[in-house]
């Protein structure tokens, strides 16, 4: 069964049924019916960073109200509970922007030289 939403909305000239591939994301159409395009990518990515944008703003509002909870928060476990949902938030945030679940880091090792560590949560 495919995903209705995020279906080819190209139709066949023969049969008139409409395309059974996966539109390319942010756009309408499979890469079979213009995907490919460099103008149709290029749109399509315009579409995904305007949704980016606009899901990271409503996440920064979340953020920015419990902030407040958590200052009138008296008991540790309710503060604890909302840090929680905080830390949840930003994982979003970050994993969104390719600097989640995994980082480089650099480390001098015993002689001098570089130590190359992969870290994951």
């Amino acid at each position: 069964m495919v995903d209705e939403s995020r279906q080819c909305t190209a139709t066949a000239k023969s049969t008139g049924e409409r395309c059974q591939r996966a539109a390319i994301k942010g756009g309408n159409v499979c890469h079979v019916h213009g995907g490919a395009a460099s103008q149709v990518k290029k749109k399509a990515q315009e579409r995904l960073d305007e949704m980016a944008d606009s899901t990271t703003a409503t996440i920064q509002s979340q953020i920015r109200d419990l902030e407040k909870e958590y200052e009138k928060a008296e008991e540790a476990e309710n503060k604890l509970a909302i840090m929680s949902e905080m830390r949840r938030l930003w994982k979003i945030i970050l994993d969104r922007t390719g600097h989640g679940k995994s980082e480089t880091k650099e480390l001098t090792g015993e002689d001098g030289g570089g130590i190359v560590i992969n870290v994951d949560e």
